[in-house]
């Protein structure tokens, strides 16, 4: 389904001008050499464009994209390029920040630079336009060891080493090398196809007779893994063969159709509005429409991907207003915000292995359906105290020890949250036991946590149409785990108003096991809190009454006797009934601010 879905998704980057002609791709530019005809270099323009302001308010310079001849795969190896934009290629010239000089002894830098000039020579022979002419005279004529102290490089010295260059005729910074109706552009579009074997077959995805690939092309900005060349498509070894056919030929993929995917597929990884990355996860979204900015943005400030930092004010006012619609019981109208509801979207989850890249999941969906799982995902994981929306990726983090800087989450519990939000299904058990988990040993519950807790715990509640956790602390809820967390959360707040600030707290010493036994320890945290309410009347005796009578209330409810153990689920209300409990403590205090408990 993926391939088919990109090989149809190109006819829409085609149509608005976003796909790259067969033989060429995309490239990050930022400077342009102007020659003049006899070759020699009169300028060299800074051409890279004013990106969004960041923090400070500075605008960081952003390279421009520019089509350009297919870049030949770098490896160690030294491969030059038709109209190469590396400069060590270009120049044979390297720059030493330290000494502040350019250099010509780096012996590589010589042989890149010689095999680029007689490449290139040998492409551009026969051509005669003023530009070409020009580039031709400045491969002849250009000596790195002469050029050393060449003043139009030193202007750029300290942007030379991330630099990547294009090339114009002086005085004409409209008439380029690499011209689409330029001769070099149109011999490589003729040239497209030439050199491979061919074998013709049946397309898989069109069905059609065509031209077989026997080799698919790379796909860039796929994290992970220790392959540098990542193909969706790969066959290396002989027992991949069946039926006589090596290579990809197995796949019966059309080059055509290849081309396409693979070009629909690098031009998304190219754009930070249409994939982000989780872990060793890559997620990629689009919709089938010529412009699906809107759609992508939405759904982007949906799963809470942006500044993670960003509070409540921040977050568009529109997706507020979405997310109270539902929350009421109305449905989201994505027309005043210019979207399509119908229009046909695609999520994906990829990670490399040893050989090639592995889809994790595939989903498929009219955007509207898509947008309002992902807000009712939202909704689940809203909790007194969370100011901003919870992100997947923060999901992931609070999953994780706080003490670990290295561990990351499996692709396939990835895909299993994804897919539980794609579908508006139950989390899966993983990701509670995990929080669960966490809680107990790191002795924390912060808003995220108590969220993801509440979300997976309401899902499971609402398969079964039983009555699930509010949002803020519910003084009506008669569950026994529930009860068990808010008197637990009374015990501590007591302790902490009787001794003042404490190194340690009963939640360091009997948080663990109350959650878990809570016949085994109340009895014992209810004594100890009698002597913590004789030192809360003598300072204050208002508190002790509230306190008293709080115990009181809460015990009630409980009944007899506190429970003997406590399920996985349990635990979670436990959790959720301590920091909703604590939380309302601040709130009685004045102070709006997350608890964090730590």
């Amino acid at each position: 389904m993926l391939i088919n879905a990109l090989n149809d998704y190109y006819d829409f980057l085609s149509a608005a001008g976003k796909a790259a002609p067969q033989g060429t791709s995309p490239q990050k530019i930022t400077h342009m050499i102007a020659l003049r005809a006899d070759g020699s270099v009169s300028d060299i323009i800074d051409v890279r464009e004013p990106g969004e302001p960041d923090k400070n308010s500075k605008s960081k310079l952003e390279r421009i994209n520019v089509i350009l001849p297919k870049r030949e795969q770098r490896t160690s190896d030294i491969h030059p390029n038709i109209i190469e934009h590396d400069p060590q290629y270009i120049f044979g010239l390297s720059y030493d920040k330290g000494a502040e000089i350019f250099s010509d002894k780096n012996k590589k830098d010589k042989e890149k630079h010689e095999r680029f000039v007689e490449l290139n020579l040998e492409y551009t022979e026969g051509m005669t336009s003023d530009i070409v002419t020009a580039y031709r005279n400045f491969l002849k004529s250009w000596v790195p060891e002469n050029e050393t102290e060449n003043a139009e490089l030193l202007k750029i010295a300290k942007d030379y080493p991330s630099a990547y260059f294009i090339f114009c005729l002086d005085g004409h910074p409209e008439i380029t090398l690499h011209d689409e109706n330029g001769e070099i552009m149109q011999k490589v579009a003729q040239n497209a196809d030439a050199g491979n074997e061919k074998i013709d077959g049946v397309c898989a995805v069109t069905g059609k007779p065509a031209e077989i690939s026997d080799k698919h092309d790379v796909i860039k900005g796929i994290r992970g893994g220790a392959v540098s060349d990542k193909r969706l498509v790969s066959f290396k070894h002989s027992a991949f063969e069946s039926y006589g056919k090596k290579k990809s030929y197995n796949s019966s993929i059309s080059k055509e159709v290849m081309k396409r995917y693979t070009e629909a597929f690098n031009i998304l990884l190219s754009d930070p509005k249409h994939h982000i990355y989780l872990d060793d996860m890559t997620v990629v979204f689009w919709a089938m429409s010529k412009d699906d900015g809107k759609e992508t943005d939405t759904l982007m400030s949906m799963f809470g991907f942006g500044d993670e930092k960003a509070d409540a004010s921040e977050v568009d006012e529109w997706l507020e207003n979405a997310l109270k619609e539902l929350s009421e019981g109305r449905k989201i109208d994505l027309s005043t915000a210019g979207i399509d509801e119908n229009v046909t979207f695609y999520v994906a989850g990829l990670a490399p292995n040893s050989s090639r890249i592995a889809q994790k999941f595939i989903y498929r969906d009219k955007y509207g359906k898509i947008f309002e799982n992902a807000a009712r995902h939202q909704l689940d994981m809203k909790i007194d105290g969370g100011e901003r929306q919870i992100s997947i990726g923060r999901m992931l983090y609070e999953m994780r020890s706080p003490k670990s800087r290295n561990e990351t989450t499996p692709p396939p519990v990835i895909a299993a949250i994804f897919t539980a939000i794609l579908n508006g299904t139950r989390y899966p058990d993983t990701l509670l036991e995990t929080i669960v988990r966490r809680v107990k040993v790191d002795k924390s519950i912060n808003c995220e946590r108590a969220g993801i807790i509440k979300a997976c715990i309401n899902r499971n509640l609402r398969l079964n149409e039983k009555e699930e956790i509010e949002v803020s602390l519910d003084k009506t809820n008669t569950n026994e785990a529930y009860l068990c967390g808010r008197l637990f959360a009374v015990l501590e707040r007591i302790q902490t108003n009787a001794l003042g600030n404490l190194n340690r707290t009963i939640k360091d010493s009997y948080f663990a096991s109350a959650c878990s036994t809570p016949s085994l320890v109340f009895p014992k945290l209810i004594s100890l809190a009698q002597n913590h309410l004789k030192k809360v009347k003598s300072q204050k005796e208002a508190l002790y009454i509230k306190y008293n009578k709080l115990i009181g209330e809460i015990i009630d409810m409980l009944g007899t006797e506190f429970p003997s153990t406590l399920s996985l689920q349990e635990q979670g209300r436990f959790m959720i009934g301590y920091y909703q409990q604590v939380q309302d403590f601040y709130k009685k205090n004045g102070k709006q601010e997350n608890a964090n408990n730590d």
